[in-house]
């Protein structure tokens, strides 16, 4: 059987940065391995993910997508605390092996489609920085400002994981 799945930040945020990205995609294949999902392709973008798996039918894409969200948080804030947050869920849709070229083709052209949502390469080390929160143009290094529908406080990881632009 074969599944296109996408899942995003919390409030769709754009806290994935190329590093992140790279944590996603790594708990991504880890969590294919650990539950018999195979990624066919996926993309990472700043602020969600987007998978092409196969699997057998006796395999609960929940466990996957438990492990997938949950060790890709776990990795990703390990490199700046709280900075990646999962909203609940996901979207997941099974295809028709016919079907399949079409959502490659669909998955391979998220930069295009996205070129805003590229994840980025980090400016610096901030390890208090949050999901939105941006560091102002000509302030000084403790100055930040709060971004459009960033948390105003300290963000506490469930069970998501991160997603960035990066192919997986």
């Amino acid at each position: 059987m074969y599944a296109h799945i996408t899942w995003h930040t919390w409030n769709r945020v754009a806290c994935i940065d190329a590093r992140a990205a790279g944590e996603v995609r790594v708990a991504v294949l880890s969590a294919g391995k650990r539950s018999g999902v195979q990624l066919i392709k996926g993309e990472v973008l700043a602020n969600h993910v987007h998978l092409l798996v196969s699997f057998r039918p006796d395999t609960r894409i929940s466990d996957f997508m438990r492990l997938a969200k949950s060790v890709s948080a776990t990795r990703a804030n390990r490199l700046v605390f709280g900075a990646v947050r999962w909203a609940r869920g996901y979207y997941v849709t099974t295809l028709h092996k016919n079907d399949l070229s079409r959502v490659v083709q669909y998955i391979e052209r998220q930069f295009e489609r996205h070129p805003d949502l590229v994840p980025r390469t980090p400016r610096c080390s901030d390890p208090g920085r949050k999901p939105g929160v941006t560091q102002g143009a000509g302030s000084p290094s403790r100055g930040v400002t709060q971004g459009a529908g960033s948390p105003s406080r300290g963000v506490t990881q469930g069970a998501g994981s991160p997603s960035r632009g990066v192919t997986l």
